[in-house]
């Protein structure tokens, strides 16, 4: 590619051509040779990998820290080796990758045996091919994520039992995340999808970079302070350790902790993990996950809600069954009421004959029997006045006994009567209600069985009548009565 350059463009600061030594000779004078030719993008990338095989032509090994693994569906793994400010991308293929010992994870301090060092031309990117890999020990960050872990958990503050269980049906969801990205439009996606009708407040912060802790603790008390909101999404997408180290911070962890609400995290992705998952009350593997598992689907709520009405209909249905067979079954008992009542009286009466005969005879036993023993015991002639008032004191006790054993007995057999004057029909119909039967006698128990013109027999306390039906109302309102004229 050929390019037209002004002569201040092709020297530097102290008059060095900016090409030198990409090659050619010597350039010619400016005034012979005003235009300068240069090298393509594509020339400049393969002088590049020229020069990195030369210089690093076998294999080395580097020290540093793993940062932002990645396994892709191809089984290559993504990574970057990490010292300090200084890092550099990696690739570890299949192959190399199912040799290791070892599953390597973010913020593992490694050994790594360099294949060699590639300019990835298509974007531009340093990266280095891993062929092996061996672990020596925790890297700086990830032990001090361990360090803060340990002492916030003796605080208790990633227990169990302190978190509480999500609202079922809420009715404002606050959401603590940035303004842009992705996080905020998947969740606001879902739940608009899921319920479209609850209201959502955004609380913008920042979720990466420096004071991104301090403004993510910001947000979660503005939201709590808001007072309408019954659950929090805090969260944001997938990326390196480094750009989810907000959420680890000890600032962030408190204030989810201090949250008079329940608090969802959903930092990164499903492989991601961070101390904001360990305290919140649920944790989520992303953005839009967290909104699936806040907001219940409307659909999903009226098919349970129907579902509950078939069930409640069901059970309505088969108990009015049950207490239908259990009037048809008193039906039966009671289907002549005469007769019933008949067969009461009669007992009743047999059972005052019987109390009746008793309370004649059985006094009567009782004095014959104390006047045999008094005579029986005149004929020993007792020895003394105490013996004979002992025995005047057992006679009267005697009589005293059977008297209130009567006594109790006439209460037995009023309380007995009592009960079946309660069970007695009659009682029924001498409250005003009245026994309908048709020329069949069978009873009648809904109007919409009987029409105009039929006769029915009516029962009543004392007494029958015949009648003829002149109007019926099914729905329970009370049919015009004609005039008498």
């Amino acid at each position: 590619m050929n390019r037209t350059v002004s002569s201040s463009d092709a020297r530097g600061a102290a008059g060095t051509p900016l090409f030198a030594g990409l090659g050619g000779g010597e350039p010619a004078p400016a005034a012979a040779r005003p235009e300068r030719r240069a090298i393509s993008v594509r020339q400049l990338v393969a002088r590049l990998q020229a020069v990195l095989q030369e210089r690093f032509p076998q294999r080395f090994w580097v020290e540093g820290e793993l940062s932002n693994v990645k396994v892709m569906r191809s089984g290559h793994a993504w990574c970057c080796l990490k010292d300090g400010d200084a890092q550099l991308e990696a690739v570890i293929w299949r192959d190399d990758l199912r040799a290791l010992r070892f599953s390597p994870a973010d913020g593992m301090h490694v050994l790594a045996l360099v294949r060699r060092i590639d300019l990835y031309a298509p974007s531009g990117r340093l990266r280095v091919h891993i062929e092996r890999l061996e672990p020596q020990g925790i890297g700086a960050l990830h032990r001090a994520l361990e360090e803060r872990k340990a002492r916030l958990a003796a605080e208790g503050l990633f227990e169990e039992a302190r978190k509480r269980p999500l609202p079922l049906l809420p009715r404002v969801v606050g959401v603590a995340t940035a303004s842009t990205g992705a996080a905020v439009r998947d969740v606001l996606q879902v739940l608009a999808q899921r319920f479209a009708a609850r209201r959502v407040i955004v609380r913008p912060c920042r979720v990466q970079g420096d004071g991104a802790a301090a403004d993510v603790a910001a947000a979660l008390d503005d939201l709590n302070r808001d007072g309408s909101v019954d659950v929090i999404i805090v969260g944001r997408g997938g990326g390196s350790i480094e750009d989810l180290w907000a959420f680890n911070e000890e600032v962030v962890v408190r204030a989810i902790a201090r949250s008079r609400v329940p608090v969802v995290s959903a930092v990164g992705h499903e492989t991601d993990w961070t101390l904001a998952d360990l305290v919140a009350d649920l944790r989520a593997p992303t953005p839009s996950a967290a909104a699936a598992r806040v907001m219940p689907e409307r659909r999903e709520l009226e098919e349970q809600l129907a579902q509950l009405r078939v069930r409640l209909e069901r059970a309505l249905a088969h108990r009015v069954d049950r207490v239908r067979g259990r009037l048809a079954a008193a039906d039966k008992v009671l289907a002549d009421p005469r007769r019933l009542v008949t067969e009461r009286q009669l007992r009743l009466e047999g059972f005052a004959r019987r109390a009746r005969e008793a309370m004649r005879s059985l006094p009567l036993e009782r004095r014959h029997r104390i006047e045999r023993l008094r005579t029986r015991l005149g004929a020993r002639a007792p020895r003394s006045d105490a013996q004979r008032a002992a025995i005047e004191r057992l006679a009267r006790r005697l009589l005293h006994a059977w008297d209130r054993r009567l006594v109790a007995a006439r209460h037995d057999v009023a309380a007995s009567s009592a009960q079946l004057d309660a069970l007695s029909p009659l009682a029924v119909l001498g409250r005003g209600f009245t026994l309908a039967r048709r020329a069949d006698g069978s009873v009648v128990r809904d109007a919409a069985e009987i029409a105009p013109g039929e006769r029915l027999a009516l029962r009543f306390a004392r007494g029958e009548a015949g009648v003829e039906v002149l109007e019926t109302s099914p729905d329970g309102a009370a049919p015009a009565v004609p005039s008498r004229r």
